[in-house]
């Protein structure tokens, strides 16, 4: 009797694989860019973000962005497109603080922030950061003290990626069948 019914679950939990694995099939493996704002998981990392406080931004204007207190502005080095640099300026005083970061992956940031005394005496702050050839970087301006502003860019440049795609399976499971991108999947299933 206990044979049975030891038989008789044996089978049930075999079946229940089956169909998980059929499931599995016919679900399809698929892997896509994420847009999450993380670097972990199945994504690969965005290389280190390097860069440092600067006096002031050469190279070639790309964006600037004013709200009437705060002017941002975004240049990138016309011999080095990695190389990006952002100067924020005012005639408020208060604390200036300019930022670079990845857009996926803001985290990942440079700052400078600079006092700005007197009023009506120009204020600037800038940061440059290096090495982010093709991917997308955001640019923030911000105001704090007697009065407050924020300005942001948020993509410097275009194209860029928003991330680094994820990693691609080298070869399906064994024994899994294959299915192709181009079906639709059903709804409600």
């Amino acid at each position: 009797m206990a044979d049975d019914s030891t038989d008789s679950l044996f089978g049930f939990i075999l079946f229940i694989l089956f169909l998980a694995l059929l499931g599995y099939a016919a679900g399809g493996i698929s892997s896509s860019s994420s847009t999450a704002r993380t670097t972990s998981g199945t994504s690969q990392s965005l290389p280190p973000l390097a860069g440092s406080a600067v006096s002031s931004c050469t190279g070639t204007p790309e964006n600037n962005e004013t709200d009437g207190i705060v002017r941002l502005q975004v240049y990138v080095a016309p011999s080095d497109a990695g190389r990006k640099c952002a100067t924020g300026s005012t005639t408020s005083p208060g604390m200036m603080k300019v930022t670079l970061a990845y857009t996926a992956d803001e985290s990942q940031m440079v700052s400078n922030t600079e006092t700005c005394q007197a009023s009506g005496q120009p204020c600037t702050s800038s940061v440059q950061v290096n090495g982010t050839d093709d991917y997308c970087v955001s640019a923030v301006a911000e105001m704090s003290g007697t009065t407050t502003s924020k300005v942001t860019i948020p993509k410097v440049v275009e194209p860029c990626m928003m991330t680094v795609p994820a990693m691609q399976p080298t070869s399906p499971m064994p024994g899994l069948p294959t299915r192709p991108d181009d079906l639709g999947d059903e709804e409600g299933y």
